[in-house]
């Protein structure tokens, strides 16, 4: 099985999907992670210097995560969706993914939401795609809850790799989101959550899923 994920930015992959993709490397699953920025304007300085900093970030996270790493290097804050999209096609043909994960339509990051429209674009009816949970996941609503709990911690040596972009918060806040996904189902652990509208031919995706997390009834208080 082969996965990929479309990000814009090269931090967005550890981010939003790090338990995930750690995951699904358990399973034996191939994960391909493309980032479609080359991510120059997220910081101070010059954009050429902090692009070739990010790039190397980028491939060390990739490594933590043992996932293959495609940078596309699309201007930062500049994306544009059809040369996005006819660029992507091409190396998704390429990767042949079972399912593409990519950020939500409505992201709230003006970047992530034309990475969307682009994957969308690409992909056409050649695999499932499935939306990503934004940061703190306001207004999302997930149709699939994923255990990333033995990953967690793999997770978090991934977004350090991102020296340049003070992870230390992006740690707080995605083990806070995960661990909230979590305790909607009554687990104690982390989870990580995806939305699926079903589109045909793929109505449905979850052969495709690592586990979700365990079921534990609520305890009957009555009796």
């Amino acid at each position: 099985m082969q996965i990929a994920v479309v990000t814009a930015h090269p931090d967005d992959a550890e981010i939003f999907a790090g338990g995930m993709i750690a995951a699904w490397r358990a399973m034996g699953a191939g994960v391909t992670v493309f980032v479609a920025t080359d991510g120059g304007r997220g910081g101070a300085g010059d954009p050429r210097a902090l692009a070739e900093r990010r790039a190397r970030e980028a491939a060390q996270a990739a490594a933590a995560l043992d996932a293959r790493l495609v940078l596309m290097g699309h201007p930062d804050g500049r994306l544009e969706v059809a040369a996005l999209a006819s660029d992507l096609a091409q190396r998704l043909i390429a990767a042949a993914p079972d399912l593409v994960l990519t950020h939500a339509p409505d992201d709230y990051h003006a970047d992530h939401i034309a990475t969307s429209a682009a994957t969308r674009r690409a992909v056409s009816f050649r695999a499932p795609v499935a939306w990503l949970e934004p940061m703190a996941g306001l207004g999302f609503q997930p149709t699939h809850w994923i255990d990333t709990t033995a990953h967690q911690d793999a997770k978090d040596r991934a977004i350090l790799c991102h020296a340049s972009q003070d992870p230390e918060r992006f740690v707080r806040q995605s083990r806070a989101l995960a661990q909230m996904r979590a305790a909607q189902c009554g687990h104690d652990g982390f989870a990580e959550t995806i939305r699926h509208g079903p589109v045909y031919p793929f109505a449905d995706i979850r052969a495709l899923l690592p586990a979700p997390p365990p079921v534990r009834p609520v305890r009957d208080r009555s009796r």
